[in-house]
């Protein structure tokens, strides 16, 4: 299962030449994984962190920025999971519209405790559960 969600390109996501200016598509990626936990995953990302203590950190990250996109736009970005490890996993995010890829990321998340300082711990089975609903080969 992909998950995705319709996202509009507003005025302050572009740059003076008016395209999306390329650190706001990394923005756009984190609203993405916030409206992943919420209305896929069931958590609100706000809970996840204050009360169940749980976080996504980002570990690593590619993007490949392949066409323009500009004020106006309606993206189309979609979410899965490549890899699920023991105590992170590999998401692919994508950007299209009209069936043209605008912007592609693959970014590695750690599971992490934030019951004081930040550290990686095992997906609990859960969580492997509800992530796993997102795997794709």
């Amino acid at each position: 299962m992909v998950f995705e969600r319709t996202k509009l390109i507003r005025f302050h996501h572009c740059d003076p030449a008016g395209i999306v200016f390329y650190p706001q598509y990394l923005v756009l990626c984190n609203e993405l994984v916030e409206d992943w936990f919420d209305e896929g995953l069931g958590v609100n990302f706000f809970t996840l962190h204050s009360e169940i203590k749980r976080g996504v950190p980002m570990r690593h990250l590619e993007a490949d920025f392949l066409a323009p996109s500009v004020h106006g736009d309606e993206l189309t970005f979609s979410l899965a999971v490549e890899h699920l490890g023991g105590s992170s996993m590999r998401l692919a995010i994508s950007a299209m519209k009209d069936g043209k890829v605008r912007f592609a990321a693959k970014q590695t998340v750690v599971w992490a405790a934030l019951d004081g300082a930040p550290r990686p711990v095992p997906i609990e089975p859960e969580w492997r559960e509800r992530f796993g609903r997102y795997f794709v080969d």
